[in-house]
């Protein structure tokens, strides 16, 4: 397949950007084409051209939205979690990916990413393209922790990619604390729950002293 040129690639970077924000304005009942093409500088047919019809368009600017939405900072994540030097080190590591991702700052994303992913249920572009997305982070995420567990800091008693999936069922139900506070301010134990089961399932236990 042909790589697509810089001006081209900046192009459909605007108007995704743009929809994005017609999107969190309104809604997506409220987006029209017409005027994404507007504000994106370009004309109706150029946009079609990229996104193929409306709803390409709203499953592009909804799969940035998740991009954002899915509060876990692969790279930082990965660096600080390459950087440790012993299992405790490796630990507070992944307590604080938790934190980040229970914390009540996160939670304007949290509703974002449930909101996407109940859309995507009766889309099947939608559905398909978060598949690729999110099986992408599991295989990068995967190889963290593959190389924790290489280094000794992580239990061997579970396949890095078993824990991939469980620490990202527990990041996508994060939202339930948000629910169950309504309109207050989130208030949970969760991030402590998480944190005393990282330490005495997932990280690599040191040996007794006889």
């Amino acid at each position: 397949m042909k790589a697509r040129s810089d001006v081209a690639q900046a192009t459909m970077d605007r108007i995704v950007e743009v929809t994005v924000a017609a999107i969190e304005a309104g809604g997506e009942p409220s987006l029209r084409v017409n005027d994404i093409a507007r504000d994106s500088g370009v004309s109706v047919a150029t946009l079609y051209h990229y996104f193929g019809d409306r709803e390409g368009l709203v499953v592009a600017a909804r799969l940035k939205q998740y991009a954002g939405a899915t509060g876990i900072y692969l790279n930082d994540f990965a660096s600080a979690a390459d950087a440790a030097t012993n299992a405790a080190e490796f630990a507070a590591v992944v307590r604080a990916f938790f934190e980040r991702t229970t914390s009540d700052a996160s939670r304007v994303m949290r509703f974002t990413r449930a909101e996407i992913i109940g859309s995507s249920r009766t889309r099947p572009q939608l559905a398909d393209s978060l598949r690729v997305v999110q099986e992408g982070l599991v295989a990068s995420l995967t190889d963290v922790f593959v190389r924790a567990q290489e280094r000794g800091f992580m239990s061997t008693d579970f396949r890095p990619r078993d824990v991939v999936e469980f620490s990202l069922v527990l990041h996508i139900g994060s939202i339930l604390p948000d629910l169950l506070a309504g309109d207050g301010e989130t208030s949970t134990s969760l991030s402590r729950v998480l944190a005393e089961l990282i330490d005495r399932v997932f990280v690599s236990q040191p040996a007794s002293a006889s």
